[in-house]
């Protein structure tokens, strides 16, 4: 027969979303159960922050913990290179529309995700280790609690007002309920592994995540404290096949065909075994209801090309912390309508990310992004979006400029068919045969 247990919060995943929610829910005395399947620490990708996650991890109290882990580096911009490394551009964070926050930090994801959750329990947080969530108990349309399943595989039923799910990408609620779909025109899938001995480049820039373009993808290349490099080849899901494979041939194809990784990978060796995600691109149609509500990556993700994911993970976590924490307070409930906040914040994030994410699959807005020029402050909106300070009030007059530089790649579109366009376009470009 199941035990039965009852608390006020229930979160499903202990990744970035999942601890930032239950240590703020447990800081504001709300009874908070983490369940966590994978045991910690544990590798996962992601692991370039945004100079605008350190408010938060400011307000957690982990900013000087994360800061001193043994991989933790300092990052002060982002670079962009082409396949052959012809052209070349850096953005620096502390060149953004001020108040600007001039860096982030690149963290290896095993000891971030560690430290996050170690603090969540430190706060007050429950935390089951090796436990999975199996069923969600629905009473009409709300949520009244989740079933569990230990290590051993006995069952325990665990009611609760609310169920927060920060599962991650295996989006527990969202793929059980039918609500996952993949962006049918941004089908990914990326290989991934460390790799020791790459080449950086000199002086500050050697903190900066490297973005590669390569044809029908991109590579990133994130440095760590010990100059060991997390290397990821995402590819458009056709070129995938094409190049047919394990996640390690697939990936060493890709640098073969581009000249500028295979230059900084020559004298570097895999550290890690390769690793595969699958058709990542994916948006979830119902984030909350009454007594429920998707953080993070189980609430949609976005291709990572500009780091995003560990930002939507916090926030959006710290958002529904605070919708909860005031619904209870409130009326002892939390209903869909208290996560409103959370749920428009997320719609909104989404939004704006994923269309800086389609625009640089576009070729002729990659144009300008490689050759940005100082007219209308275009520079400054381009490092405002990718240190993602979109939080502020104002955000409109930030992104303004970023959509004037969408309407000059249309320009350079109807220019380049004319046989002159505006800047020199580019010979390869990451949007393969999705483009669109």
């Amino acid at each position: 027969m199941e035990s039965e247990r009852d608390v006020d919060a229930l979160i499903i995943g202990a990744g970035p979303a999942g601890s930032t929610a239950g240590a703020l829910l447990a800081l504001a005395g709300v009874e908070t159960l983490i369940v966590e399947s994978e045991p910690f620490p544990r590798f996962h990708v992601g692991e370039s922050l945004l100079p605008h996650t350190i408010p938060l991890l400011d307000r957690l109290g982990v900013h000087e913990t994360v800061r001193d882990l043994p991989h933790t580096r300092r990052k002060d911009g982002a670079s962009f290179v082409t396949h052959d490394g012809s052209r070349h551009v850096a953005y620096w964070f502390a060149d953004a529309f001020p108040p600007a926050i001039p860096h982030a930090y690149q963290v290896r994801r095993d000891e971030f995700d560690a430290a996050l959750l170690a603090n969540a329990v430190r706060c007050g947080a429950q935390l089951l280790s090796g436990w999975r969530a199996t069923v969600p108990q629905w009473d009409g349309r709300r949520i009244t609690g989740v079933r569990l399943r230990d290590p051993e595989g006995r069952e325990q039923f665990v009611r609760c007002r609310v169920t927060l799910d920060a599962s991650g990408q295996a989006s527990f609620l969202a793929s059980r309920m039918g609500w996952r779909f993949p962006y049918p025109r941004h089908r990914k899938s990326a290989a991934v592994a460390h790799f020791k001995g790459a080449w950086l480049p000199p002086g500050r820039e050697a903190g900066n995540i490297t973005i590669a373009l390569a044809e029908g993808g991109w590579f990133w290349l994130i440095p760590f404290a010990d100059d060991t490099v997390s290397v990821g080849a995402v590819l458009d899901v056709e070129r995938w096949r094409d190049l047919a494979g394990s996640p390690e041939s697939v990936f060493r194809a890709a640098v073969e065909a581009t000249p500028e990784v295979a230059r900084r990978l020559a004298a570097a060796a895999a550290i890690t075994p390769f690793a595969a995600v699958q058709n990542f691109s994916y948006r979830v149609l119902q984030i909350g209801g009454d007594g429920f509500c998707c953080l993070g990556d189980a609430a949609g993700f976005l291709d990572p090309v500009f780091s995003t994911g560990v930002f939507l993970a916090t926030t959006t976590a710290a958002a529904a912390a605070q919708d909860v924490s005031e619904a209870l307070a409130r009326h002892g409930r939390v209903d869909g309508a208290d996560l409103g906040p959370t749920i428009a914040l997320t719609r909104s994030l989404h939004r704006l990310f994923f269309s800086f994410i389609r625009a640089y699959y576009d070729p002729h807005f990659l144009a300008f992004f490689f050759n940005p020029h100082d007219a209308f402050r275009i520079p400054e909106a381009i490092v405002s979006l990718l240190a993602a300070d979109v939080l502020r009030p104002g955000r409109w007059r930030r992104t303004t400029r970023f959509r004037a530089l969408l309407a000059l790649a249309q320009a350079q579109r109807w220019s380049a068919r004319l046989g002159r366009p505006i800047v020199a376009p580019l010979a390869v470009s990451p949007a393969g045969r999705s483009r669109g």
